[in-house]
């Protein structure tokens, strides 16, 4: 009899781990497809300013422009040009509005030029504004207003 209670032992055991082994293993996989969203934000056009002048303009002569560049964008903006995108008018008599005789040298390979998200970038290029002798003598003490286009992309 102990034999038999043995063997019983050993096939209740047995038939135990089969019976929680399946249950454990009867349990459901599942899985699912589907989309996630997401959306990408607009990008707001950079914000240029006139900067403070200096007298440098003369027939012949160059001098710098000054300018701001606000950037109003939640991420940073590598700029890479700046470029003449109108007439250069004066703050004088339309005498010298007619001529002038300033010139824009548009900067069309910028590098290394940041603005952070949401800062101001204050820019000085050197030597982009020139006065050829052209420029009517009404144009002395003037401030020129050299309209900009300055690009960028995302960095």
């Amino acid at each position: 009899m102990r034999k038999h209670a043995k063997k019983l032992s050993v096939l209740g055991a047995a038939l135990a781990v089969f019976l929680i082994g399946s249950v454990v293993f009867a349990a459901w996989l599942v899985t699912g497809t589907g989309n996630g969203a997401a959306q990408a934000d607009t990008a707001d056009a950079l914000v240029v300013t006139a900067g403070s002048t200096s007298a440098q303009l003369y027939p012949g002569g160059s001098g710098d422009v000054t300018l701001s560049v606000q950037n109003p964008n939640p991420f940073p903006v590598d700029i890479s040009s700046i470029v003449r995108s109108g007439a250069i008018d004066s703050s004088g008599p339309a005498a010298c509005d007619a001529s002038t005789g300033v010139s824009f040298t548009d900067q069309n390979s910028l590098t290394g030029m940041s603005i952070a998200a949401g800062a101001t970038l204050p820019v000085t290029l050197t030597g982009a504004a020139a006065m050829n002798n052209s420029s009517d003598n009404s144009c002395q003490g003037q401030t020129f207003s050299i309209p900009l286009t300055v690009s960028g992309q995302s960095s």
